[in-house]
């Protein structure tokens, strides 16, 4: 029973860690492409969706190619990933780009986006990597 337990959380966490990772390159990718195109003003809240989205599945996509087959076997535990991860991942992201903007308050915005970003990521995931 406890080989099980701790074999369900290195999958989980497994899974995390590859959408963390995935996020991470997606802003250092929009970040290199806002700068190459001299982009200045923000974005609205429909590009930003669509970008999380986009970049969620095409993410997605290529961790596929490199990780063909998914960390967790039993379908209810990838229904439960699907549903549990891209929260996880928001709050991670949200709290980093906190501390590293030195501010307390909550932002409901870079929680949304990056936990949009982890649904597309897990769901392609999901979809394709049976």
């Amino acid at each position: 029973m406890l080989e099980a337990l701790i074999e369900l959380l290195v999958e989980f966490f497994g899974e995390l860690l590859l959408q963390l990772l995935a996020e991470l390159f997606g802003a250092l990718f929009k970040t290199g492409w806002r700068k190459l195109t001299r982009h200045r003003t923000p974005s609205s809240a429909l590009g930003e969706t669509a970008w999380s989205l986009g970049t969620g599945c095409v993410a997605g996509a290529l961790t596929l190619l490199l990780f063909p087959q998914l960390a967790l076997r039993q379908p209810w535990l990838q229904v439960l990933n699907l549903l549990l991860a891209p929260l996880a991942a928001g709050l991670l992201v949200e709290r980093l780009r906190a501390w590293r903007e030195s501010r307390r308050g909550f932002s409901t915005p870079v929680f949304a986006y990056a936990a949009l970003f982890g649904l597309a990521f897990a769901a392609t995931r999901y979809t394709f990597g049976h």
